[in-house]
C-alpha cells in the first residue's frame, strides 16, 4: 500500500496532487480499492461541483468489485455528497469514525463536510470523540492534532487551539495544515501582529506546492491589513490571490474579503474588484454554497456589475424553490444576504444594516469559518456608520431610525445565547433529508 499511503499523506498534508499520483492504479491492482476511496475523497474535499464527475467516476468504476465494509462506507458517504445531501455525507463520515476512530481520512472528510454546513460545534464533537483512541506515538497523531487545533479555533478556544497546532508542528514542521490551524487560532485571538510574524516565520512551510498556499497567504495579508501594513497586503493580493481567483471560487472569496478590508478605509480598488467579479462569473455555481454566493455578490456589486449580481440572485431564487438542503439554505441565508448587499450597493444603508442584523443568527449556516464570516458583520457595521453620517447631514433625524441604528450597532457586535436559540429553532438547522 505504498502508493496509496503516500497519496493519503499528501491529501492530509495538503501538498502534491494525490489523484494524479494514483493515476497508474487501476482495477486488479492490490491498492485499487483504497485508491478509489482517496479519489472520491479528493473530490469531496474540494467542495466545488466541478469535481462531481470525478467522484461519480470513482464510485462507478468500483461497482462490481468486492470491497471491505470500511471502503463501502466511504463510497456511500461520497455518494451522499454527490447526490446533494451534505448532511447525510457528514453524518456518514462521523459514523465511520464511530467504528474506526483512527480513520484519519474519515475524520478529515467529516470536518470538511461540517465546515461546509457551518456546523462548527460538530467539528469539536467529532474530533474530541476519536482522540481517546489515539496514543501520542502513533503514526498520524500530528494530523489529528492539526485537525483538533482548527476545530477548537472555530469554536472560540484560541489558546487551546494554538497549543494543539504548535504541538502538531513540533511533530511535523512541514505541514501546511498545521500552519493554517495555528493561523486561525491567532486570528481568533485578535493578535494580528503576532499572526503576521508567525506566518512570515513559517513561510517556507506553507508557500511551496501546497493546496493551502493561497489561503495561508490570505491569512498573512489579513494580519498585515489589520496592522495597517497596506502595501504588503496589496502585494499579496496582486501576487497570490488575484491570479488564484481565476481558477478557484474559494480563492476568489479570499480575494473579495481582503479587498473589502482594504477598501473600507476609502481606497479605490475598482480594477481589482472587476478581476474578482470576472473570476466568480467564470467559476461559481450559484446555489451550491451560500458562503461562495455571498462573496460573489459582494464582488459583483463592488465592481459595479449589477447585471451579474442580478443573474446570480435569479439563479439562487430558482434553487430556493426546491426541497433540498441547498434550497433551504438559499431561502434562509443566501437570498436575505443578497437583498442586504443589494441595499448596500444602492446606498440604502439603514435597510442594509437591518437586513444584515436579521441575517446574523443564520449566517453561521452559510459555511466557512467564523473568521471568514466576520466580513458580513463588518459590512453591517459600515452600513451603520454610513447611515449615521447621512443622518448628521439631515435637518432632523427620525427617532425611529436613530433607535434602530443603535440597536443594530449593538447587536452586530454580540454573539449571545439568544442567537444560538434562534439558530437551533430555525428550519435550516432542523432539516434532514432522506
Amino acid at each position: 500500500m505504498r502508493a496509496t499511503s503516500l497519496a493519503l499523506d499528501h491529501l492530509l498534508r495538503a501538498v502534491g496532487n494525490p489523484v494524479v499520483e494514483l493515476r497508474h492504479i487501476g482495477p486488479g491492482d492490490p491498492e485499487f480499492n483504497r485508491a478509489q476511496t482517496i479519489r472520491a475523497a479528493a473530490g469531496v474535499l474540494a467542495k466545488i461541483p466541478h469535481t462531481f464527475p470525478a467522484i461519480a467516476q470513482a464510485i462507478r468504476t468500483h461497482d462490481g468489485f468486492a470491497v471491505s465494509p470500511r471502503t463501502r462506507a466511504h463510497l456511500a458517504a461520497a455518494e451522499a455528497w454527490l447526490s446533494g445531501n451534505p448532511v447525510r455525507a457528514a453524518e456518514s463520515y462521523a459514523l465511520i469514525l464511530g467504528r474506526w476512530p483512527r480513520d484519519l481520512l474519515a475524520l478529515r472528510l467529516a470536518l470538511s463536510c461540517y465546515f461546509f454546513l457551518g456546523w462548527h460545534e460538530r467539528l469539536c464533537a467529532v474530533v474530541d470523540a476519536v482522540t481517546p483512541a489515539w496514543t501520542h506515538d502513533r503514526r498520524g497523531f500530528g494530523f489529528l492534532l492539526a485537525m483538533a487545533s482548527f476545530a477548537h479555533a472555530e469554536n472560540g478556544d484560541a489558546a487551546y487551539a494554538e497549543a494543539l497546532g504548535r504541538d502538531a508542528l513540533a511533530r511535523d514542521p512541514a505541514c501546511p495544515l498545521g500552519v493554517h490551524a495555528v493561523a486561525h487560532a491567532i486570528a481568533e485571538s485578535g493578535q494580528h501582529r503576532k499572526g503576521a510574524q508567525w506566518m512570515r516565520d513559517q513561510h517556507a512551510q506553507w508557500a511551496g506546492e501546497s493546496r493551502m498556499r493561497t489561503h495561508n497567504a490570505w491569512h498573512l495579508a489579513m494580519f498585515d491589513a489589520e496592522e495597517g501594513n497596506v502595501a504588503s497586503a496589496l502585494g499579496i493580493l496582486d501576487a497570490w490571490l488575484l491570479p488564484a481567483s481565476a481558477r478557484s471560487p474559494l480563492d476568489a472569496c479570499d480575494a473579495a474579503a481582503l479587498l473589502w478590508r482594504l477598501a473600507i478605509d476609502g481606497a479605490d480598488h475598482g480594477a481589482r474588484w472587476r478581476r474578482v467579479s470576472d473570476a466568480f462569473e467564470r467559476t461559481v455555481t450559484p446555489g451550491f454554497w451560500p458562503y461562495v454566493d455571498l462573496h460573489a455578490a459582494l464582488a459583483h456589486v463592488s465592481a459595479g456589475k449589477q447585471a451579474r449580481a442580478q443573474r446570480l440572485a435569479q439563479a439562487v431564487e430558482r434553487c430556493a424553490q426546491g426541497g433540498s438542503y441547498a434550497a433551504s439554505r438559499a431561502r434562509h441565508i443566501t437570498l436575505p444576504g443578497l437583498r442586504a448587499l443589494g441595499a448596500w450597493a444602492g446606498g440604502r444603508y439603514g435597510e442594509a444594516a437591518r437586513l444584515l442584523l436579521d441575517l446574523q443568527p443564520f449566517l453561521g449556516g452559510a459555511g466557512g469559518s467564523r473568521v471568514q464570516l466576520e466580513l458580513f458583520k463588518s459590512i453591517g457595521q459600515e452600513a451603520v456608520r454610513r447611515q449615521r453620517v447621512w443622518q448628521c447631514d439631515q435637518p432632523r433625524p427620525t427617532s425611529t431610525e436613530e433607535h434602530a441604528m443603535h440597536a443594530v450597532h449593538g447587536m452586530l457586535g454580540r454573539r449571545d445565547a439568544a442567537i444560538a436559540r434562534r439558530i437551533a429553532g430555525s428550519e435550516l438547522s432542523g432539516i434532514t433529508l432522506a
